[in-house]
Parts: structure tokens; sequence; C-alpha cells
């Protein structure tokens, strides 16, 4: 057997990565000769399959786990229940935006047992309590938290929620995102396979009425955008169970992950490009997803109409510039991430090797405005086209064409099919996919700027506490209160499970204990009871006996006597 061997970065290597990695090595050099022998001395065609095969492989693949994907039925006996099981968890900056009272409504609608609200700032808190004083007059049975950071960040304000989760599992939620009423029930069917750690949702954007043109065109840029998201990891999650990332707009998992001694200091200091540079204020749902993985968990994607998360992208003002913003903060967590899962972390090499293809090396090489007209270079040059007639080389070149763009097609298929009236965009859709290659070329160019570009966090007031001032906090500090928190969340849930074994077992228990001696008491008198009943039944029956005896006798004897006494008299009145 092959040993493990340590890598550089001190995680071992285990033999079924390395059979992986042979794997694949043996697929790219066997894929290698049979090119090699179709395009014989043809450069042009060999790297033409080549590239053909890099990008297109993987789509047929996706196609088929697309189509072959089974969510978590709902169970009859589901082992969670949101009213007794969920904590949800709500960062927000901006309270006042009408979309946070819509996330939290449809999320209290869905009947959590508990809903933890952390804002930033004093101020920001203060205009949060009368949203939740509403609620709470509305939701009697939910128990509602406000909390606040003084910083602007999602990963602090998740991890300042984390000690008010006492339940088995934790739905973190944006601000700005609706579910159905059904939602939570369809999330918790996952949960049923103990494995599963981290359940990702199908995400929609929610498509606005009465908009311009314009406004039109970035709304359905957004909805295409989460609509490729989904195509892409509902198949993977169906080939070898891993995803490219769960998506932090809506995802759910188990609180004992979130209590796991590394993952908040993990979480509230990542650093990134070998640890010298950071700490990531973005990216938090990457590093949940590569936490979840490395330490053993399933990841399940819920894609049913029960399980729809929607959202707003594309639509808030100024439109082009902050949608621009967000998908160079998104390119920029792509080139971040899936280096770190594939050099730095490495898990995926074991756990998902198909993802390793199909969404990690893939993801670094997707340079639509490059590879689409390399494809159509390479094909042009090859033999197959200056071989062939002029008629046939101008269908396969039309073929080409219109096989990319079906791939571009298929991916978007079901956001088209349920807004038709958006059809006359697709054009433009194709033209920003190209310009996209321009953004991710910027973003590996300056991917060394974590900030939350799309959001200006800045301009968050919040304030400093007075301790901060006085007493700075160092590195260590911050580690120390992040450690004993950990402890503390940990002596609490320990606390709180005690608390429930007793609640649910012992104290019924015993009280059926004492209901059966208390019965078995009962049934001794009853048995005494019974017992001084036979005897006195049997003894006044005996009596009964007795009397009837001598009332039988003394009867027998009248009427002896009075037959002889009868027939005495009788015979004196013959005589006479």
């Amino acid at each position: 057997m092959a040993q493990s061997c340590n890598s550089p970065g001190g995680r071992v290597v285990s033999p079924r990565a390395i059979f992986n990695v042979v794997c694949m090595v043996t697929l790219v050099a066997a894929l290698h000769h049979l090119f090699a022998h179709l395009a014989y001395d043809d450069s042009y065609l060999y790297w033409f399959l080549a590239l053909f095969a890099w990008r297109y492989v993987r789509f047929a693949v996706n196609l088929v786990g697309f189509w072959c994907y089974s969510p978590s039925p709902k169970a009859s006996d589901p082992t969670y229940s949101s009213s007794r099981d969920v904590t949800a968890v709500i960062p927000t900056v901006d309270p006042e935006r009408g979309t946070f009272r819509d996330t939290v409504l449809s999320c209290a609608e869905n009947s959590p047992a508990k809903i933890v609200i952390i804002t930033a700032g004093n101020e920001l808190y203060e205009k949060t309590l009368p949203y939740i004083a509403e609620f709470e007059r509305f939701y009697p049975s939910i128990e509602f938290v406000l909390d606040r950071t003084q910083v602007a960040s999602k990963r602090a304000q998740v991890a300042l929620a984390v000690p008010h989760i006492k339940t088995a599992i934790a739905v973190l939620l944006d601000d700005h995102v609706f579910w159905g009423p059904n939602f939570l029930e369809s999330l918790l069917s996952a949960f049923k396979d103990p494995k599963v750690g981290l359940v990702g949702t199908n995400k929609r954007v929610r498509r606005e009425k009465g908009l311009n043109l314009w406004r039109r065109f970035w709304n359905m840029l957004g909805a295409t955008y989460l609509c490729r998201h989904n195509f892409e990891i509902r198949a993977t999650n169906a080939v070898d169970g891993g995803v490219f990332v769960i998506s932090g707009r809506t995802c759910a998992l188990r609180t004992e992950i979130l209590n796991h001694p590394d993952f908040l200091p993990g979480y509230t200091d990542e650093k990134f490009l070998f640890g010298m540079l950071g700490p990531l204020n973005p990216d938090d749902d990457n590093y949940n997803t590569r936490f979840v993985v490395s330490h053993g968990w399933k990841i399940k994607i819920q894609y049913t109409e029960d399980a729809v998360m929607e959202t707003t992208l594309g639509v808030e003002k100024p439109v082009a510039t902050k949608f621009l913003a967000q998908c160079r903060r998104w390119a920029r967590t792509t080139w971040r991430s899936n280096i770190c899962s594939l050099v730095t972390d490495r898990t995926v090499w074991t756990s998902q090797p198909y993802c390793v293809y199909a969404v990690y090396l893939t993801s670094l090489t997707n340079f639509a405005a490059i590879t689409d007209p390399l494809l159509v270079y390479l094909f042009t040059h090859s033999s197959l086209f200056t071989h062939a007639s002029a008629r046939t080389s101008k269908l396969a070149l039309a073929g080409l064409v219109g096989w990319i763009l079906f791939t571009k097609t298929i991916k978007v298929f079901d956001y088209f099919r349920r807004h038709p009236q958006d059809i006359y965009l697709f054009p433009a859709y194709v033209a920003f996919a190209y310009f996209h290659s321009l953004i991710k070329l910027w973003a590996l160019l300056t991917f060394w700027d974590c900030t939350w570009s799309g959001r200006r966090l800045d301009q968050i007031k919040v304030d400093e506490p007075e301790r901060s001032r006085v007493h700075p906090r160092s590195d260590s500090d911050i580690a120390h209160v992040i450690e004993l928190r950990s402890i503390n969340t940990r002596v609490a849930d320990l606390h709180t499970s005690h608390a429930e074994h007793i609640a649910r077992y012992q104290e019924p228990l015993l009280a059926e204990v004492n209901r059966l001696k208390e019965n078995l008491v009962t049934l001794e008198g009853g048995h005494k009871t019974m017992s001084d009943n036979s005897l006195a039944i049997g003894t006044g029956l005996d009596e009964i006996l007795e009397r009837a005896k001598e009332a039988t006798d003394a009867q027998d004897a009248a009427k002896i006597i009075d037959e002889r006494d009868i027939s005495d008299k009788i015979a004196v009145l013959k005589s006479a």
C-alpha cells in the first residue's frame, strides 16, 4: 500500500487522492493518444480536439448529472422540525431597506425556533429595534435576538451570533432573500442523512416589474447569473457530491460545525496566498464550503420548488456600477478560493475528483472571449475544414458556432422558459458573457483586493467601544476571546443537551415509574379487597345454605304433622 506523505502545507496526502490523480493522468494520456491518432500530423486539429474536450466534456457530464439529480424527499417522520431545531441568523447593515423586513417576515413565516439578527453599530441597532418589536408581537412563539458588532463585517456578525444558537441546525441568510412558506421543511429533509453537514438551495432572482430597458437588462444578467449557478451545483452535486460553493445568501448547516474549535478562529481571521494577505471579509461562503468538505461532511443541494430562495440582484442603483462591482468581487473570490482548494486545502483531490476538473481547474481557464474564438480559429485551420468542400466547411463551421451558442443557452434555459418576454435580451446576455472574460482577467490582476465591492461598508457608522480605545486588543487577545467563546459555547451546549435529556427522557421515565408504583399499590389493595369480599361471600353463602336447610326441614316436619292431623280428623268425620 502506498504510504501517505506530508505535503509542504502540512496536510497529509491520502492514498485515495494519489489514486485519483493517477486516474486523471491516465485519462489525459489516453485522450492525448486518441487525439494524436485522429489528427495524425495536423497540429491544428489536435489542439482543436484537445481544447474542445477540455471545455465540453464537463458540459456533457454536467448535463447528464443535471437530469440524474434527485432531491432529498420529504420524510413522513422528519428528524428535525423548524420550530424546535432551527435558528436563523440574519446579519444586516441596512435594516431600513424594505427587503430587510420582507426577509424577516418570510423567515418568521417558516416558524424557526429562534431568529438572531446582528447589525453593526449602535445607530443601526437602535433603528432595528422597532422592527424586531413588531415581529415579536406577531410571532410570539419565535424567540427574537438582536445584537450588534462594532465593525461592519458579515464574518464578525455571524461569529457574534454563534453563541446564541442552541438548536441542532443553523440557517444563515442575507438581509435581502425571501423564502416560500415550505422552505425550511424542504431544506431540513436533506439532514435526514446524518452525514450531510451543509445544504444549499435553489436560487432565483426576483424579476422586478416596471423596469426600463436599461435596468431590465441588468436585472436579467443577475437572474441568469444565479441560473447558471443552479445548473452547475445541481449537476456536480449529483456526479460526485461536490459544488464550487454553497451560496451564503441562504445555507443550512449543523450547529456542531459552527461550534467546532477550528471554525470560528479561521472564519474570523482567514488569510490567503499562503497566509501573506488578509484577513478576508468576503468569501465567507467559500470558507464554509471548504471547512465542511475538509472535515468529512457531505454537501447536499436541495433543488426543489419549495426550496426556492428568491433574492434581489441587478436592480439597486446605480445598477451598472453596483452589479459590475459584485462581478469583480465574485471573480476575485474564484481565483482566491479555487486555488486555495487545489493547493492549500487539497481535500477536493480526495473527495471530489470530478469537481477538480469540472469546477476548480476549468474555472481558471474559462475565458470565453479567448477560448471560443480560438476554437473557431483552430477548426478553420485544421484539415477537417480545409480539406472539405466549401459547402461542407460552411455547414461544419455553422455547426460549431451553433454548438457554442447551445452550450450557453442550456444553462439559462430555465430563466428564459419562465420569462419568455426577455428572449430578445439573449444576444445581450451572450455579449456580456464575453465581456465577463475581461472582468475575470482584471480580477486575476487584482486578486489581492479583498474589499466587499458592491456595498460601501466603510460608510456605515459604528461606535468604537471605550475599552477598545483605552485597552487596544492584540491578535492574541482576540484569539483568546474566540477560544473561550468556543469553550463557553460547548459547555452551554452540553448543559442544554443535559437539560434536554432530563426533560425529554428522564423526567417522563421517572413519572411513569412513580405512576407504576401507585398502580401497584392500588392493585395490592384491590387484591385484598377481592380476598375479603370472597371470604365474606363464602361465609354468607354458607349461612344462607344452613338457614335454607333448617327452613326446609321445618317445612317438611310441619307438612308431616299437618297431613296426620288432617287424616285423623277425616277418619273421625267418617265414623260419625
